[in-house]
């Protein structure tokens, strides 16, 4: 018997659109329900259409809601939305496209969560596996729905989950063989109603782990320690006097932040069966991602590195150090609410910062010496004028893109326009 699913926040990034084409294709009466408009939405909303399944966008329908039998949330849906509530009343079971890809995967699961570092994590672990002869899928907060894909009980499924996902999640949907937390120094607190709130939906990963399995910890973290006692599972720590597993000779991803991705994902892809020699061979395999640390630019002895992905000031404290001295940062954005501190701290070690965007006013009062932009534009020309052959020209903005982008990934790819110019 077929079931009115309502899938609420298509969404850019294939989750929604990958939660419809899987009810569609059990034969549900499916329909997708999203605020923003079919031009911002335009590559989804043409997939969603091709998969026959009916479109509300501009708005949600109250009554939508109420006729559903399964409301499918996108996970950054605020946790107390009154529409969601109301299906719940009215008899729906509220799941996530992650939720329901954690019930087909027949193979272990290896969770990374963390406030900076999943993707990289993620991306190490799989290339550890796959470098051991391993059959390994990789998807998640990454940008890649399994919800569709076919695996094996021998496949290993490695996913970066954010804490919205975990935030969702039930504790009978999964039980991972493998967990990292890769930190926990707090973010998004414009969907979170406190730091609590948000640590706690890490802390699920922790709780999920059954006894046969390993949490692996970042043992310079405070909150990962307060983790341990939540874990049913042995804990493994990384970081700290804590060596690696492996020799981490090869790693070709700079500063001593990566190195402590690398050995959580050593410890990460050991405990689901990667042998050490397959590990090590991964690290020279393992390029920056897009917008992480990436150096796009070697002009006249003048490096432009993309940190976009950096949207709080503890990873901007991280790329400063892992860029050395003679780093001219650009930094600034959307406040979410975070503590600046890690930042204005960093910036004070740099060469030369400028600042822009909604903060940068604010950010020149705590950093007297910085560059004011009234743009991202201007504020990437400044800085090329200021290097000189040596320098480092550094995008690691701390705060959200969302005053002048639609994400990190479009400030970062106007950051290679500008340089490549």
């Amino acid at each position: 018997m077929s079931q009115r699913v309502l899938v609420m926040g298509l969404g850019r990034f294939g989750g929604g659109l990958a939660a419809a084409a899987y009810f569609a294709g059990r034969g549900d009466d499916v329909l997708v329900t999203d605020l923003r408009s079919e031009d911002v939405l335009a590559e989804s909303v043409a997939a969603a259409r091709a998969l026959g399944v009916a479109l509300v966008l501009g708005k949600h329908d109250p009554a939508d809601f109420d006729r559903a039998d399964v409301v499918v949330v996108n996970p950054a849906i605020p946790f107390a939305n009154p529409l969601v509530a109301r299906a719940r009343s009215a008899g729906a079971t509220i799941v996530t496209e992650i939720g329901l890809t954690l019930r087909r995967l027949r193979g272990p699961v290896v969770a990374v969560t963390g406030t900076n570092g999943k993707s990289t994590t993620v991306s190490l672990i799989a290339a550890m596996l796959e470098n051991s002869g391993i059959d390994v899928i990789l998807g998640g907060n990454i940008g890649r729905s399994l919800l569709n894909e076919t695996t094996t009980p021998e496949t290993v499924a490695v996913l970066e989950l954010s804490s919205f996902q975990l935030a969702w999640l039930e504790h009978n949907d999964w039980a991972p063989a493998a967990a990292v937390v890769t930190n926990v120094s707090g973010d998004h607190f414009d969907r979170h109603p406190d730091f609590d709130h948000y640590a706690a939906s890490k802390r699920r990963l922790v709780e999920a782990v059954p006894a046969t399995g390993c949490v692996i910890l970042d043992a310079n973290d405070a909150v990962c320690r307060a983790f341990a006692s939540a874990s049913r599972a042995p804990v493994v720590w990384f970081g700290g006097d804590h060596p690696a597993p492996i020799a981490l000779r090869g790693l070709r991803l700079a500063g001593q932040h990566n190195r402590h991705n690398a050995a959580a994902a050593a410890h990460a892809a050991l405990a689901v069966g990667a042998t050490i020699a397959g590990c090590e061979r991964a690290l020279p395999t393992v390029e920056p991602l897009p917008h992480r640390l990436r150096t796009i630019r070697d002009d006249n002895g003048v490096a432009y590195v993309d940190d976009s992905v950096s949207t709080t000031p503890v990873a901007t404290a991280a790329a400063v150090d892992a860029c050395g001295a003679r780093v001219i940062l650009l930094t600034g954005g959307r406040d979410k609410g975070l503590s600046w501190g890690p930042l204005v701290a960093a910036a004070q070690r740099a060469k030369a910062v400028v600042v822009y965007g909604e903060t940068g006013r604010q950010l020149c009062e705590q950093v007297p010496a910085a560059h004011f932009a009234s743009d991202f534009d201007g504020a990437v020309l400044t800085a090329r004028r200021l290097a000189q052959p040596g320098d480092t020209v550094l995008l690691s903005p701390g705060f959200a893109s969302y005053d002048e982008f639609p994400g990190f990934d479009a400030r970062g790819q106007r950051f290679s326009e500008l340089v490549l110019d």
